[in-house]
């Protein structure tokens, strides 16, 4: 058997060229698992759902509001002389009633602010939870992605081993028929060694790896479909960076928030302002009560309905300084909207970038991995006639399995960075990842 073919074994396409396991998780399985068991997507939910009831709080403050109260009590009454020609005495006796209180709000300018303030919270904390979903794409291709390149690293680095060991054992024979000197064996010895303790780094890496996909599924997945060679190099569509950044600065959900937030605190101006206006209410009441003392016991009603006017003339100044705050951190929401504008712009643009350069470096690892494979066979076959020692061919097999790495983790990061430019875009859903789990097996 030619020994090139032992010491660069077909194993190394094979390690990109899985076969397929039906059974195996793929990435919308760990995602729909992830949606259901991610602590931090279910915080984000739960966070929402309270913010959503802003709305109906905000709008009680516009409807009747009805109050009702009762009260009784036992008395004692000691008294001397004479009251209303009743002469005193010691009176035991019983005192209860109700009453029955209707206040509906005709004109309360805060009320209708603090609506209005309510429903931009609401939608805030919608867009807070589109956010959080994309992020949970993000994580969970990220996460995925990271075992699957911990599961490569941890199969190179033992293919790695075995055809260091070949060129270990072949050294030693060719060292004990004097083809070579001890040095060579040392150095494949060294080699080896040392893609032991690589071997030994790959199997810790993909433990973390495997933990840290744990975090957001709740349990440790280890059976995951990995990227076939049906993988396909688009470019963004559209294929233009300015259209990019004008669809980021009207979807991204960063500073979609951050718009919210600016309406918010203008808002705030205003109802502060607010204040310094009368408030006019409907008030209706009725009042029902049953005493005594010592002219007998007496029942008394009252009812009433009519306006109740209320104007703060004064208060110290705290509305004064409460809206020249307001002002200030409205001031600060506009600044904080440019900022998001420009670091939009800005992730968007390198996004875009890193997907453009991202084709051309997964198809310069693919020449490269070509590239060291055909050099490890010149050497080795160099190494047989006496032309190359063994120390060349462990450099090069070396490279050989480098360049595997290199273009393994390219692909992985090409995908991830399509991500991550429709997540700057503001356009990133579950939807995307259906393209990527076609091209799983």
């Amino acid at each position: 058997m030619n020994n090139r073919l032992a010491i660069l074994p077909t194993i190394f396409l094979a390690l990109l060229c899985l076969q397929p396991n039906a059974s195996a998780n793929g990435l919308i399985d760990i995602y729909t698992i992830a949606k259901a068991q991610d602590t931090v997507f279910r915080e984000a939910e739960a966070n929402y759902l309270a913010t959503a009831q802003a709305s109906p709080i905000a709008r009680a403050s516009l409807l009747p509001q009805i109050n009702f109260s009762a009260e009784t009590s036992d008395n004692s009454l000691e008294t001397e002389g004479q009251t209303f020609g009743v002469s005193g005495g010691d009176v035991d006796y019983n005192s209860h009633g109700y009453s029955l209180r209707l206040t509906q709000a005709l004109y309360n300018r805060d009320f209708y602010i603090q609506l209005k303030q309510a429903n931009n919270n609401v939608a805030r904390a919608q867009a807070q939870f589109d956010a959080s979903k994309q992020d949970l794409v993000l994580r969970v291709t990220e996460l995925y992605f990271n075992l699957l390149a911990a599961g490569d690293d941890l199969k190179f680095a033992t293919a790695e081993k075995e055809a260091i060991n070949r060129q270990l054992e072949q050294a030693e024979n060719r060292f004990e028929v004097g083809l070579i000197p001890i040095t060579d064996v040392k150095e494949a010895q060294s080699s080896y060694d040392s893609s032991v303790a690589r071997e030994i780094d790959a199997e810790i890496a993909l433990e973390l790896a495997i933990d840290a996909l744990a975090v957001i599924t709740g349990d440790r997945v280890t059976d995951l479909k990995t990227l076939s060679q049906r993988m396909e190099l688009v470019r963004p569509d559209p294929d233009n960076v300015t259209d990019w950044i004008n669809t980021a600065l009207n979807q991204n959900l960063a500073l979609l928030i951050n718009e919210y937030d600016t309406k918010i605190a203008k808002q705030e101006i205003q109802r502060n302002q607010s204040q310094h206006l009368p408030t006019v209410d409907i008030v209706a009441a009725y009042n029902d009560a049953d005493t005594g003392g010592l002219t007998g016991s007496r029942q008394t009603e009252d009812s009433r309905i009519g306006l109740e006017l209320n104007f703060p003339i004064f208060q110290g100044g705290r509305t004064y300084y409460q809206t020249k705050e307001s002002q200030h951190l409205y001031s600060a929401a506009l600044q904080a909207n440019e900022r998001i504008k420009r670091e939009t712009t800005r992730d968007t643009r390198d996004a875009y970038h890193k997907v453009v350069a991202g084709i051309s470096r997964v198809n310069a690892f693919n020449r490269a991995v070509e590239s060291a494979e055909v050099a490890a066979e010149a050497t080795e076959a160099g190494f047989e006639v006496g032309t190359r020692t063994s120390v060349d061919v462990l450099l090069t097999l070396r490279s050989v399995f480098q360049a595997q790495r290199d273009y393994s983790r390219s692909r992985y990061d090409y995908l991830q960075d399509t991500l991550r430019l429709k997540n700057a875009a503001g356009t990133l859903s579950a939807d995307d990842l259906l393209q990527i789990d076609a091209w799983l097996e």
